[in-house]
């Protein structure tokens, strides 16, 4: 008996060692390094499209916005897909930066709102964000402010309105008068009768004061008028640009004859 039990201890021993190395997760099994995490997280990417408001004709290269992006796994890069105005803006590819790139294209006149597209990426995943840029009017005056004494200015209803008395002949280019078939006032210079959309032609019209004159938007006299009703400009302080002799003048309504009638009255400034 003890030489039997002698044979079969190392079978017993081999036997111990193999059940030990399995149950220690040696060779490699789906249970080899268990409680260590080998999976690599799927990459995401997070942006907000961009809108800012910025005045006209800006320096080359200045700052408009950051486009905001966060991702969980790398590193984001910015690039430009198209934009609305070929080479108006930039993009910092690494700070999502936009910037001015062509101030030319940046003139309210020509271009109210400048867009682009921009994607933002991080290897082969990507997001594409909508960057616009709307700008603001800047009024440059560069004519003559009549701020001298004030002249008043009136004219009757019924009277003629051809005569030099019931016009007010501001320079050789604007008379200002109102025809007995009552309606808007007119510049008789250039114009027989008045028209409702763009009479006195030669004019623009802005309500303000000299004080807000680099803030104002000019346009036509009745769409400047309160509710596009000039009666409603009596009291009010209004803007006038003579437009050819490029000049600038206080004015402000006292009267407007309503009813068929076409009386009026104002104040104005005059030069120094």
């Amino acid at each position: 008996m003890k030489k039997r039990t002698t044979r079969l201890f190392p079978y017993v021993l081999l036997l111990a060692s193999i059940l030990q190395f399995q149950c220690s997760g040696g060779g490699g099994g789906d249970d080899a390094g268990y409680g260590a995490s080998t999976q690599t997280p799927q990459t995401s990417v997070s942006a907000d499209d961009l809108t800012v408001s910025v005045d006209e004709n800006p320096e080359q290269g200045a700052l408009l916005g950051t486009i905001s992006a966060s991702t969980n796994n790398g590193t984001i890069r910015y690039t430009l897909v198209s934009q609305s105005n070929s080479g108006a803006l930039a993009v910092n590819e690494t700070t999502g930066a936009i910037t001015v790139a062509n101030p030319e294209s940046f003139d309210f006149e020509a271009n109210t709102t400048l867009t682009a597209v921009v994607r933002v990426a991080v290897g082969s995943t990507s997001q594409e964000v909508t960057v616009t840029i709307n700008l603001t009017d800047v009024s440059e005056i560069t004519g003559t402010i009549w701020d001298g004494p004030l002249l008043t200015f009136s004219k009757s209803t019924g009277v003629d309105h051809t005569e030099e008395v019931n016009q007010d002949r501001i320079t050789d280019n604007v008379w200002i008068t109102r025809a007995n078939a009552a309606g808007q006032i007119f510049n008789i210079v250039v114009e027989a009768v008045a028209d409702k959309t763009t009479s006195p032609v030669g004019t623009r019209w802005a309500q303000g004061t000299f004080e807000e004159l680099q803030s104002v938007t000019f346009t036509t006299f009745r769409a400047a008028c309160p509710q596009q009703k000039p009666r409603l400009a009596v009291g009010r302080p209004m803007l006038l640009h003579l437009i050819e002799d490029d000049i600038y003048i206080e004015i402000r309504f006292t009267s407007w004859a309503q009813g068929n009638q076409d009386g009026f009255a104002y104040e104005r400034t005059t030069p120094q």
